[in-house]
């Protein structure tokens, strides 16, 4: 048993007795503390070290007011005082007493029934390691091996730092493949030739370790699955296939319609396709407003859905056009009606990467830089879509 497999705001005071319960002992994930971290500097200096342990290794959880003896535990002892101002007081000196400082960090306090509270510390695996506790002239790099937590030799520090490259470059490698394949039709849904809307929501914790959950048993527990980048509505219909989970358009008797498709593969990453052709089926274009709130829609979406599956963070967000030869940007022009570009002339457009390191981004806007280099792509000096305030208009 793992409080690792609970979302963080779903974990209450059962999750917490059920360790007991069941004698779940301290791991390289999970560590308990009997008593809260004082205001003392070597107190404050532990919680940093512990925290950044877990940060620079695998992540963790660690329950404050649980007593252990050889790291099982044995019973809780309920906190007393201001939960909240316990609360405030750890996530300052996280913010303050680290560098750089641990991205989504959770902390919480879960009040018990008997009186009292404990307080729970959710550290993510951290994908900018490592941290150094620098409270106090301090500059101590901390890692985690099983219950022990130690300061790492200069060939571990020398792996934590390439790490997060490495991963970056299989995210990277993972989009080509996937966009070749697009290109090639090799979809999980037959499509049209013509261009293709593509959107990537990739949580990098999907490429560290083989990762890969069961998603199917996941999903039929949940209430989130990714919708196809469809803009008029069509009826969807979902599915499982090898990749993981496929949620794609249903054209009934329509076989001409646009078709549109998101796959949640089982690693977490989700990928959106829509079918951008005209009606001669041949070329493809994308009209601005309608087309910036569908892409901005749809990744709100996905990153809800990672967000709900306890994906994790940071992540990449990407923005790209397959068998764009022949598609075109359609614009308003003064005076009314519309004009067209010339066609893009080549058959893949790979915008740059969005980092996204918080599910509250505000997407619109972490979007724009990719919808100005697409506008770049035909001509435009940038996306005209956006108000002098930086806002998509509402109608």
């Amino acid at each position: 048993m793992s409080l690792q497999a609970v979302p963080f705001s779903k974990l209450s005071e059962a999750e917490i007795q059920r360790l007991l319960d069941y004698g779940v002992g301290e791991s390289i994930h999970l560590d308990y503390k009997r008593q809260n971290y004082e205001t003392s500097e070597s107190d404050r200096k532990e919680f940093l070290k512990d925290i950044s342990s877990m940060a620079n290794t695998l992540g963790g959880d660690l329950v404050i007011g649980i007593s252990e003896a050889d790291g099982v535990p044995q019973s809780i002892i309920p906190l007393a005082g201001d939960r909240d101002k316990d609360v405030q007081r750890l996530e300052q000196l996280a913010l303050h007493g680290l560098e750089p400082r641990i991205r989504n960090l959770q902390i919480k306090p879960i009040a018990l029934t008997a009186g009292g509270y404990l307080i729970l510390v959710r550290v993510p695996r951290s994908y900018v390691a490592p941290h150094r506790v620098i409270l106090g002239n301090s500059a101590r790099f901390y890692a985690r091996a099983g219950t022990t937590t130690y300061e790492p030799n200069v060939d571990q520090l020398r792996q934590m730092f390439i790490a997060t490259p490495l991963i970056a470059e299989k995210i990277k490698a993972f989009h080509a493949d996937r966009l070749i394949r697009i290109t090639a039709n090799e979809t999980p849904i037959a499509m049209n030739a013509a261009g293709k809307l593509v959107i990537h929501v990739v949580p990098l914790p999907a490429f560290t370790d083989g990762s890969m959950m069961d998603l199917i048993a996941r999903l039929s527990v949940g209430t989130h699955v990714p919708v196809p980048p469809d803009e008029v509505g069509q009826l969807s219909r979902q599915s499982v296939n090898l990749d993981g989970y496929l949620n794609y358009t249903s054209t009934g008797s329509h076989s001409d319609a646009r078709k549109a498709y998101a796959q949640f593969f089982r690693n977490g990453a989700i990928e959106g396709v829509a079918d951008l052709r005209t009606d001669d089926g041949l070329s493809s274009r994308f009209v601005g407003v309608p087309f910036v709130r569908l892409v901005v829609d749809k990744v709100r979406q996905y990153l809800a859905t990672a967000d709900h599956y306890d994906m994790g963070l940071p992540a990449y967000v990407f923005l790209s056009f397959c068998n764009a030869s022949n598609t075109v940007y359609r614009y308003p022009v003064p005076g009314g009606g519309f004009q067209e570009t010339d066609p893009f002339g080549r058959e893949i457009i790979a915008l740059p990467e969005i980092y996204i390191d918080s599910f509250d981004v505000d997407v619109a806007k972490t979007m724009r830089p990719a919808f100005n280099v697409l506008w770049n792509a035909f001509g435009h000096h940038h996306c005209d879509v956006y108000d002098a305030n930086g806002e998509i208009p509402a109608s």
